[in-house]
């Protein structure tokens, strides 16, 4: 195979040369031997003869991967298909795990473990510590329902890095291999094969109930996370193990699984508090995640400090030299490189437009002034219900509710009052005094029940009023063991909260209302639509536009001149 470039001999020195040459061998051509190596390195049968020093391959997968994750997700958007949603959950949860693994991968200067070995360690890690962690919540202890997350969250921190950890130190046993270096490695690929797993449950539950715009955002956010998350947190336990003599004796060793335990507790406690603000809209949960995210980044840098040590300064083989290729080699690989990014960009705009809420959404009028909100809903119309009016036994009943033979509820008609509109007063008979349980109103020959917003001090909720006590009984139940009933008395029901403030409303028209503690207004439904995202939509168009036609060119003219060269 001809040479597109030719070499130095002199490693580069100074941050900023070595920086350059680290961009430039990532984005250089790459030769068939050089993709050889990659998958065939710890078989025994790679070429010593190929240059392998720098991390290159892990942004070809990135770029793989977003493009075809766009592609996917803008079919979903476009199609709604049942196929695609599911893909697009997988890719998502691959989108940055798979190329991260990759990078650390060929950074690992040893080349005694093979892609296939980390990839089954990456699988069966990842299946077996999901199914332990899953196992511990479900039997061991709970943090479903725990009124404090300050402490459940100490389980959660321990629990996960214990099983992750232990599952690294299984896979280093089984593969015999006690280099720290390769140790990081294969925890890391652990805690990768986790995080994928845990990723995918969060991207389905999200997008599931939120919609695909939560499906673009949370595969992004997860995935962003890896970087300082499981993967590093499972590797630092994993490398520790190796690096220290006698390990389960050392205190090193306890003392670094403790720290990964601990950073896992701050990533995940609720730092996130109103009351906890330091400056406006800037909260301690930020300065605690920012704190997390430093400490794994600095513990990894020296961790593989050894690693960019030997890239630079102790590696023997030739130093590509990218600026002196030949120049058809020069135009051509400018060529693909710009077909490249241009694919990138594409699926980047296509991700932002599936993420945007675009089509026709309700408009709702907002209230701040409680009477202007009534009158709204009912209409204009003086419907006004008595809420202090009692139960008149002297009075016939409009209707009655029976269960089981007994009496349960009743309703009371009054004709005609101030206000010249028949209103229906439900009461429930279920407890020691009768009770007032809905007041109806009939409105044009349909009956309208009043509405309520019981609104606390941190939310609301709302009722529509409805009678719900007189839905058919079962009484069909087999008492046959009633006898073998606990004799103890159930447990009082906890006191709730008496509302701030109730609003009751007749809702005429059955209109779309809420209430909104923060703006501290209520809203209703107007019936009207607004086209939205129109402008964000062009706007994308227009990028989009613009980044075709443009590469479009670059590339055919990039192309057309390399061919001239190899011509000439």
């Amino acid at each position: 195979m001809q040479n597109l470039y030719s070499a130095q001999n002199k490693p580069p020195k100074g941050v900023k040369e070595k920086l350059r040459y680290f961009f430039k061998e990532t984005f250089r051509p790459h030769s068939k031997e050089e993709y050889a190596e990659v998958f065939t390195r710890g078989l025994g049968s790679c070429s010593e003869n190929v240059s392998r020093k720098l991390p290159w391959l892990y942004i070809r997968v990135f770029a793989l991967n977003l493009i075809l994750f766009s592609t996917v997700v803008f079919g979903f958007r476009l199609a709604s298909y049942t196929a695609d949603y599911l893909t697009a959950i997988l890719l998502g949860g691959l989108l940055f795990n798979f190329p991260l693994l990759i990078f650390f991968y060929e950074l690992y200067p040893k080349r005694d473990l093979s892609l296939l070995k980390l990839f089954a360690v990456l699988l069966v890690g990842g299946a077996v510590t999901t199914v332990i962690i899953v196992f511990g919540y479900q039997f061991i202890y709970s943090t479903q329902g725990e009124p404090n997350a300050w402490i459940s969250t100490l389980w959660v921190g321990f629990w996960e890095e214990f099983v992750k950890g232990a599952a690294g130190i299984a896979a280093i046993a089984i593969l015999k291999n006690k280099n720290p270096l390769c140790c990081f490695l294969i925890g890391f690929a652990v805690g990768t094969g986790y995080s994928f797993a845990e990723d995918l449950g969060y991207i389905y539950s999200l997008s599931r109930s939120s919609g695909i715009t939560w499906l673009v955002l949370t595969s992004v956010g997860r995935g962003l996370s890896c970087v300082c998350s499981h993967a590093p947190w499972t590797a630092m336990i994993c490398w520790a193990f190796a690096k220290f003599k006698k390990p389960f004796l050392n205190f090193r060793f306890y003392g670094i699984s403790i720290a990964m335990m601990a950073l896992h507790y701050f990533a995940d406690v609720p730092f996130f508090d109103e009351n906890l603000n330091i400056l406006r809209g800037v909260t301690v949960g930020w300065a605690i995640e920012a704190v997390v995210v430093i400490s794994i980044f600095v513990a990894v840098f020296f961790v593989l400090k050894s690693c960019f040590k030997e890239i630079f300064e102790e590696a023997k083989p030739e130093y590509p030299q990218v600026n002196i290729l030949t120049e058809r080699a020069r135009l051509s690989q400018a060529a693909n490189l710009t077909a490249v990014l241009c694919a990138i960009a594409l699926s980047v705009f296509a991700l932002a437009g599936c993420a945007m809420k675009v089509g026709d959404k309700k408009v709702y009028a907002v209230f701040y002034d409680e009477e202007e909100f009534i009158e709204y809903v009912q209409q204009g119309l003086p419907l006004n219900a008595d809420w202090d009016r009692e139960y008149d036994v002297n009075e016939p009943n409009y209707s009655e509710f029976f269960a089981n033979g007994n009496l349960l509820g009743a309703t009371q008609k009054v004709e005609g009052g101030e206000d010249g509109y028949d209103y229906f007063y439900v009461y429930y008979f279920g407890g020691e005094e009768t009770e007032l349980e809905s007041v109806g109103v009939r409105v044009g020959g349909e009956l309208c029940y009043c509405s309520r917003f019981e609104i606390y001090e941190d939310y609301y909720f709302a009722s529509s009023g409805r009678p719900y006590y007189y839905a058919p009984v079962d009484d069909t139940v087999d008492d046959e063991g009633a006898e073998d009933a606990p004799e103890e008395a159930p447990e009082e029901p906890t006191e709730t909260p008496a509302p701030v403030k109730v609003v009751r409303f007749f809702n005429v028209g059955s209109i779309i209302c809420g209430y909104s503690f923060d703006g501290g207004y209520f809203s209703a439904d107007t019936g009207e639509t607004e086209f939205i995202g129109l402008g964000g939509i062009i706007a994308l168009s227009v990028l989009s536009g613009v980044t075709v036609i443009g590469g479009s060119a670059a590339y055919i003219t990039l192309k057309i001149k390399a061919r001239r060269k190899e011509n000439a």
